[in-house]
């Protein structure tokens, strides 16, 4: 899975990478299965979707096991 990222969320992206993830800064572009973003919402928005659609994740406060569930099952739960 192509993941694009805000750049603040550099260190949770590669520990995604490390697991096996594909990821790239969002300032990048091109096709992604989630964005991860944590203050510029509207940045992610204007991302490409993958064939199967985009998942937007705000990943604040997420590690990177959180995260990659999210991702896996393509949808984001309140953690509290």
């Amino acid at each position: 899975m192509r993941v694009l990222y805000e750049s603040t969320l550099a260190p949770l992206a590669a520990q995604l990478a490390a697991m096996g993830f594909e990821t790239a800064p969002l300032d990048e572009g091109g096709a992604a299965d989630a964005v991860l973003f944590q203050t510029g919402a509207h940045a992610a928005m204007r991302a490409r979707p993958g064939a199967n659609g985009a998942l937007l994740l705000n990943a604040r406060g997420m590690n990177a096991a959180q995260a990659a569930g999210a991702i896996r099952r393509r949808r984001q739960e309140p953690i509290l």
